[in-house]
C-alpha cells in the first residue's frame, strides 16, 4: 500500500514586499488547509492567506483555497472585522492598528468546518542597536541584534532579516527563559552574501508563547536528518495547520561597510 507524503507552504510578511516561504514535507496524513495571518501594532490592513497541503509527489504550486469566512474580532474592544477575499486564498481586514494587550481571536469557516486561533499582543520591545561581526561558523558575518529584555518572566522573539531584497530563511527566536530582564545580544547566523553598500534590515517581533511554540517546533523538525519531519505544533484549534500571530514590530537597519 502506498503511503502519502504531503508538504504545505507559510509565508511570513517581514519587510512590507519580503516574503520568507517554508516548504514543509510532513508525516503522512490526508491533506490540510494551511492557515496564516499576522496582525501588528503597525497601521492595517492586514491579510490571512488559506492555502492547502499537497502530495510530495506533485509540483511546488500549493492551492490557494476561496470561498472561506474569516472574521478577527478584537476580544478586548469586542470589535469584529469581516475579511474581504482579495484574490484567491488571500483575505484582508479593514485599514485598523493592532495594540498591545489586546487579544485577537481569528474564525475561519470553511464549508462545514470552522478553525480558530487566539493570539494576544505583547508588549512592545526596542531594538536598541545592530552590528556585524566574524560568522561564529564558516566564512562570513553575522549579525547581532541588541535589545532589552524586560522583567518578569514569559518574553518571546521572533526575528527576521533581510539583506536588500533578500530575507534570510533561518528561523531567529528567543525566550527569556535562561536571561530574564537582561540585555540580550542576539546572533543571527547568516545565509546570505553581504557586501558593502548592501542595507541590512532586521526586524524584532515581540510574539506570545503559542506562536513561539509553532516557530520553535517549525526549526526543529527542519534541522530532522529525516526524509519526513514532524508536524510543527499550531496554534490554530480545529485541524488545521499553519500559525495565527498577534506580534509587535520594531525594524532597525543600517548600510553594511
Amino acid at each position: 500500500m502506498k503511503t502519502s507524503v504531503w508538504m504545505f507552504a507559510f509565508c511570513v510578511t517581514a519587510f512590507y514586499s519580503c516574503q520568507k516561504v517554508i516548504d514543509v514535507e510532513l508525516n503522512p496524513s490526508s491533506p490540510k488547509y494551511v492557515i496564516t495571518g499576522n496582525i501588528t501594532d503597525q497601521p492595517g490592513p492586514y491579510e490571512v492567506r488559506i492555502t492547502s497541503s499537497i502530495n510530495f509527489d506533485q509540483d511546488n504550486h500549493f492551492p490557494t483555497v476561496s470561498g472561506a469566512k474569516v472574521y478577527i474580532a478584537d476580544q478586548t474592544t469586542s470589535f469584529t472585522d469581516t475579511l474581504a477575499e482579495v484574490s484567491p486564498g488571500r483575505y484582508r481586514t479593514h485599514a485598523w492598528t493592532g495594540a498591545p494587550g489586546h487579544t485577537y481571536k481569528l474564525v475561519v469557516m470553511l464549508r462545514d468546518e470552522m478553525f480558530s486561533s487566539v493570539s494576544t499582543m505583547p508588549a512592545p520591545v526596542a531594538l536598541d542597536s545592530l552590528y556585524t561581526k566574524s560568522a561564529t561558523f564558516g566564512d562570513g558575518t553575522d549579525i547581532v541584534a541588541v535589545y532589552d529584555d524586560p522583567v518578569g518572566p514569559g518574553n518571546s522573539y521572533h526575528l527576521l532579516l533581510a539583506i536588500q531584497d533578500s530575507l534570510s530563511q533561518e528561523i531567529y527566536l528567543h525566550n527569556d527563559k535562561i536571561n530574564n530582564g537582561s540585555r540580550v545580544s542576539h546572533i543571527l547566523n547568516n545565509d546570505i552574501d553581504i557586501k558593502p553598500g548592501d542595507t541590512i534590515t532586521v526586524n524584532l517581533q515581540c510574539i506570545d508563547t503559542a506562536v513561539y511554540d509553532f516557530y520553535y517546533s517549525l526549526d526543529q523538525a527542519l534541522k530532522q536528518n529525516s526524509a519526513v519531519i514532524s508536524n510543527p505544533k499550531t496554534n490554530i484549534v480545529g485541524g488545521a495547520m499553519g500559525y495565527f500571530c498577534a506580534h509587535t514590530v520594531r525594524t532597525r537597519s543600517f548600510v553594511f561597510k
